[in-house]
C-alpha cells in the first residue's frame, strides 16, 4: 500500500490532481435527437451516434454469405459477356445450419446473404412480373431459384431461422446498380447489343422490379439488422428507396446508405481488410473518415477469406494464411472498423471443411487473445477522466498490447492519446516509458507494443486531446502469443 501511494504522490504534482476516485464504469447519456451537439468545452459540432449504430458497431465480426449463381462458374462473378445458366444453380446439400456453426466458430454477431448480385440471379422467390420491350409481352421473373432445380427452397427464410436459433442478426445483400441478365451496369439500361441469355426491358421496367424486389425481401424476413447497397444507388431510386426503407426497415443499418438511412455505415475504400490509421466513426467518404463531420457513420471492413479478392467459392481457391487474418483483425476492428469476412459455401452449399477450420482458427485466436484481460490490483481515474491508470503492484505483469473501447453515446471526442508503462527493473519507479500513443478510438483501438512484452508495474493511459469531457468504456492490456 505505501509502494501505491508513493505512486499517486509522484502522479499528483505532474498532472496538477487535486483529486481521483476509483471509476469502474461509466455513466452513459440518453443519445440525443439531434444529428450533432454543440461541445460545451470547446464549441465545436460533435456527430452523434443513432443506437441502431452504436449497437452495430459493438457486434465487431459478421459475415457476407456469397453464394449464389456466380458459385457456379469459373468467373468470381458476371463479367457482362454471358448469362451463366439458371440450371446450374443446384445446391443439393444445401444446409443453413451448417453455415451458422461456422459463424458461431468464428465469433460472427451478424450476417449478411448475398440475395441477388450483379448476374442477375434472385435467390428468394419472387412474384415480380414486367413487360418486355418493345413487344409489351408481360412475363415473371424467371431469372430465379423458382426456376432453377432448387424450386420451392426458401434460402433467405432458412438462413434468416438458422440464423435466429444463434442469435444471430441477419441482412440483404441487394444490388441495385447492376443485373447482367437484364443489361444493366451502372444502374442504367445499356445501349449495346444483348448477349445470349440476356432480355431487353426499359429503363422505367428496371426501377420497378428492383423497388417491388426491395419490397419483398425486406418485408418477408423480419427485422434486419444491415442492409447492403453494393455500389450504391441511382439518383431516380434514391427517394423512392429512401421512402421504402424508412417504411419497411428503419432500424437497420444500411451500408453504402449515406442519403437513404438515418443508420448510415460507410465503405472503408479497400477489400483487403486494412482501415487506414486513424479511422474515425464520422464522415462519408470511403477512407478513415473525418473527425470534423457532423455525420455520424462508422466504417466497415469488407474482404475475403480467399486469396486474390476472391469473393465466390472457387475451384482450387487459395486461401490467405491464419497470420494473415490476425493482421486483418488487427487493422480492422483494432482499427474501429467492423469486420466483415466472406463465407463462401461451395458448390454443394456446405462450407467446405478447410475453411471451416481457417474461420475457427481465427475465431480461437481472438477469443484466447482478447477473450480475457489481466486485472491490475487497481484501476484509478484521474483528472476528470483523462488519465486512467492500472496498477500491478502486489503482482507485476507481463503484457504486450492494450485496448482502449471509447463510449461514443453522445459522440466520438478524443482526438489524442499516449500508453505508458512503469516497468519492473527501472531504476526509478516513477519513470514512465511510452509503448503507444495514437488519434482515434471509437468503438475500438488495438495497440501492439513495438517494444515486445513488457514486465510492468503500472499502465497509463493519457487522453492528451479531446473536444469534450472523455468517456471510457473500458481500458484493458493483454498478453497474446
Amino acid at each position: 500500500m505505501k509502494t501505491v501511494l508513493l505512486l499517486l504522490l509522484l502522479l499528483i504534482p505532474i498532472y496538477d490532481c487535486h483529486l481521483f476516485r476509483y471509476q469502474w464504469h461509466q455513466r452513459r447519456a440518453p443519445p440525443s435527437s439531434k444529428k450533432y451537439r454543440i461541445s460545451p468545452t470547446t464549441g465545436v459540432r460533435i456527430a452523434l451516434p443513432t443506437p441502431e449504430q452504436l449497437q452495430w458497431q459493438a457486434q465487431e465480426l459478421g459475415v457476407l454469405i456469397h453464394f449464389n449463381i456466380a458459385t457456379y462458374i469459373n468467373d468470381d462473378g458476371c463479367s457482362g459477356q454471358f448469362v451463366p445458366n439458371i440450371s446450374l444453380f443446384n445446391p443439393y446439400l444445401l444446409n443453413t445450419d451448417n453455415w451458422v456453426q461456422t459463424m458461431l466458430d468464428f465469433g460472427a454477431k451478424y450476417a449478411v446473404l448475398v440475395a441477388k448480385h450483379a448476374c442477375g440471379f434472385h435467390m428468394a422467390p419472387t412474384d415480380v412480373k414486367f413487360p418486355l420491350s418493345p413487344s409489351g409481352q408481360i412475363i415473371p421473373y424467371n431469372y430465379s431459384i423458382d426456376y432453377s432445380p432448387m424450386k420451392g427452397v426458401d434460402v433467405l427464410g432458412n438462413f434468416v431461422k438458422s440464423c435466429e436459433k444463434k442469435q444471430i442478426r441477419t441482412g440483404f445483400y441487394y444490388t441495385v446498380v447492376s443485373n447482367n441478365w437484364l443489361n444493366v451496369d451502372s444502374g442504367l439500361i445499356q445501349n449495346r447489343t444483348l448477349k445470349p441469355g440476356q432480355i431487353n426491358i426499359t429503363q422505367e421496367t428496371y426501377n420497378s422490379i428492383v423497388l417491388q424486389q426491395l419490397r419483398e425481401i425486406w418485408s418477408r424476413y423480419g427485422s434486419l439488422d444491415e442492409i447492403w447497397f453494393d455500389g450504391g444507388y441511382t439518383s431516380t431510386l434514391k427517394d423512392p428507396i429512401t421512402t421504402l426503407l424508412a417504411q419497411l426497415q428503419p432500424q437497420a443499418i444500411a451500408f453504402n446508405g449515406y442519403g437513404v438511412s438515418t443508420n448510415p455505415a460507410r465503405w472503408i475504400g479497400t477489400e483487403m481488410g486494412v482501415a487506414p490509421d486513424p479511422n474515425w466513426s464520422t464522415g462519408i467518404t470511403n477512407d478513415g473518415g473525418d473527425p470534423n463531420s457532423p455525420i455520424f457513420c462508422p466504417a466497415e471492413c469488407d474482404t475475403t477469406l480467399q486469396a486474390h479478392d476472391r469473393w465466390f467459392w472457387g475451384v482450387n481457391a487459395t486461401l490467405r494464411s491464419l497470420s494473415e487474418l490476425i493482421q486483418v483483425y488487427h487493422e480492422t476492428v483494432g482499427r474501429n472498423c467492423l469486420l466483415m469476412l466472406d463465407l463462401t459455401p461451395d458448390r454443394t452449399g456446405l462450407i467446405p471443411p478447410v475453411y471451416a477450420r481457417l474461420y475457427k482458427q481465427l475465431g480461437d485466436f481472438i477469443r484466447s487473445c482478447y477473450g480475457t484481460s489481466i486485472l491490475p490490483t487497481e484501476y484509478l481515474t484521474l483528472d476528470d477522466s483523462k488519465i486512467h491508470i492500472q496498477l500491478f503492484i502486489s503482482s507485476p505483469v507481463t503484457v504486450d498490447r492494450s485496448v482502449i473501447q471509447e463510449d461514443q453515446t453522445r459522440g466520438q471526442v478524443i482526438r489524442a492519446y499516449t500508453i505508458d508503462v512503469q516497468l519492473v527493473n527501472s531504476t526509478d519507479n516513477s519513470q514512465w516509458i511510452t509503448v503507444a500513443q495514437g488519434t482515434s478510438i471509437g468503438s475500438k483501438k488495438i495497440d501492439i507494443w513495438s517494444e515486445g512484452p513488457q514486465l510492468i508495474n503500472a499502465v497509463r493511459l493519457t487522453i492528451t486531446k479531446s473536444v469534450d469531457k472523455p468517456v471510457i468504456k473500458s481500458f484493458t492490456v493483454h498478453l497474446c502469443t
